[in-house]
């Protein structure tokens, strides 16, 4: 049996590519939802535990040896079993079965953090881990025994790392450690070249990058071309590649990494880079560069096309029923950041904090209420909210935040206090829809001596602003008198409406 695990941050994206493929079966788990979007929701109890955990999802693919056939019953129990000795005793977890291939296998999709304290299961040396617990699982259920496929490629630890490892983790669950075992420099070496080659970098490109994490990269040819090898070198300790594993070695980086190499264009970029090595990056510039590769790898977000021909209509409404100004919801359609698409769902696109398009909310029922879904199809990234700017200059830094409940909220927001300042406000303002506490641009928010928290005076904005009050201490809540900001704009509007008739008729207050 063959145990293949990888951590992420967006749990629908996942849920979605599980739910999706041919024949799929929900068959375990211990979660009460019975689809994707209804396992997204519940897997959002448990990120309120944490809000500040990073890469909580946790996805296992189980195969068995093509020699293994299993019931829905046998996979259910392996499954849990899995799960539990891997330290998911008190976790959310779903399994799915899929068809789609010849090797019979599973996919669990879990939650990293337990529901019991609120801290995330450690992750120290679980590929070990999950070779040790499928090898017996092979035994106990009488399967056929296989060697990993990443076992193939990596080299594992030696007896005496292993050992050490788990008399450090003994300690620490004693309490004799402040920190849990962490990993080796091996390991370290091999997760930063797993990371550094996710988008298949020509080689120059790869060993720059492991110049920039401060990993030492020695390489040499023969006269033919043909590759002597390749080491590595971090805080004084040296593998060869063949150390590492066979994906680590010179042709084992272009077979089994995908790495791109053709000689006579990257040779001599290569060597002048073994000669003049790049300097390495702190960390969080290393960190954000890794995170930008990443990023670039996920599926780009493709708005569905408008009907423009209701283009006229959403306007009137938006002007005499809901008195957002032309050059909001005019400038907001220039860049085709509202409109209906041809099912006629009005959308507001989301964006990340760059402007780059990541997804899109619904808002189906307008005369109804404001509640807006997200538009499933193609989303890119979690990383992206409907914003607008205004203000100041174009140019101008941002200063001043508003966190919102809805799109039509955040309109309403800042068409009361274009009203309010008798015009617009001298300073860059930005208002954000992101009254989801496990959906925040955080390092942005931090960076602000106040935000202004200015969700729906509801029992949802009420609590989603309490939540997100303890994340932001800088925070300050304004609240409307009415229950939302449409209608606070609206009575706003009237006050105004009736002091001008009174000033006309000769009165003052």
């Amino acid at each position: 049996m063959i145990g293949k695990q990888t951590k992420g941050r967006g749990f629908r994206k996942l849920l979605d590519y599980l739910e999706s493929r041919e024949d799929a079966q929900l068959i375990g788990g211990n979660m009460s939802g019975r689809n994707a979007r209804e396992l997204a929701r519940e897997f959002k109890l448990s990120r309120q535990l944490n809000s500040d955990a990073d890469r909580v999802v946790y996805h296992v693919s189980l195969s068995a040896a093509k020699g293994d056939k299993l019931d829905d019953e046998k996979w259910n129990e392996i499954g849990d079993r899995y799960m539990k000795e891997m330290g998911f005793d008190a976790n959310q977890f779903a399994i799915f079965r899929h068809h789609n291939t010849d090797d019979d296998h599973i996919h669990i999709a879990a939650s990293r953090i337990r529901m019991d304290t609120g801290l995330v299961v450690h992750d120290s040396w679980d590929y070990v881990r999950s070779e040790k617990v499928l090898r017996q699982i092979e035994i106990d259920y009488n399967l056929v025994q296989v060697q990993g496929s990443r076992e193939k490629l990596q080299r594992t630890p030696s007896t005496g790392q292993i050992r050490r490892i788990r008399r450090e983790q003994e300690e620490y669950e004693l309490g004799k450690l402040d920190n849990p075992p962490g990993r080796t420099i091996k390991e370290e070496l091999q997760q930063t070249i797993d990371r550094a080659r996710v988008d298949n970098p020509q080689m120059p490109t790869l060993i720059m990058r492991l110049q920039q994490a401060g990993i030492s990269v020695r390489t040499g040819f023969t006269r033919n071309g043909k590759s002597k090898g390749i080491s590595y070198e971090k805080d004084g300790q040296a593998f060869s590649g063949t150390q590492l594993g066979a994906a680590y070695t010179f042709p084992g980086l272009q077979k089994h990494l995908a790495v791109d190499y053709q000689p006579e264009r990257d040779d001599e970029p290569i060597n002048e880079l073994l000669l003049k090595p790049v300097k390495p990056f702190p960390v969080e510039q290393l960190e954000k560069l890794f995170q930008e590769i990443e990023r670039k790898q996920q599926p780009q977000f493709t708005p569905p096309p408008e009907d423009k021909v209701v283009w006229q209509v959403l306007h009137k409404y938006l002007s005499e029923k809901r008195y957002i100004p032309d050059y909001i919801s005019q400038g907001l359609h220039g860049n085709q950041l509202l409109y209906m698409d041809e099912q006629r769902n009005i959308l507001f696109i989301k964006r990340d904090l760059d402007g780059e398009k990541t997804g899109a909310l619904i808002w189906s029922k307008p005369r109804e209420n404001h509640r807006i879904v997200e538009y499933d199809q193609n989303t890119s990234t979690a990383n992206g909210w409907f914003y607008l700017r205004l203000g100041g200059q174009p140019t101008d830094k941002v200063e001043n935040v508003f966190l919102c409940s809805t799109p039509i909220d955040a309109m309403s927001a800042a068409t009361y206090l274009i009203s309010s300042c008798k015009g617009l406000p001298p300073t860059r303002t930005m208002l954000i829809v992101a009254d989801d506490p496990n959906n925040l641009p955080m390092e942005f928010l931090k960076s602000f001596n106040r935000v202004v928290v200015a969700f729906n005076n509801d029992e949802q904005g009420n609590k989603a602003a309490s939540a997100v009050l303890e994340l932001l201490p800088q925070g300050k809540r304004l609240k409307t008198h009415n229950p939302d900001w449409s209608q606070e704009l609206e009575a706003h509007l009237r006050e105004e409406q009736q002091k001008l008739l009174q000033q006309d008729r000769g009165f003052s207050l």
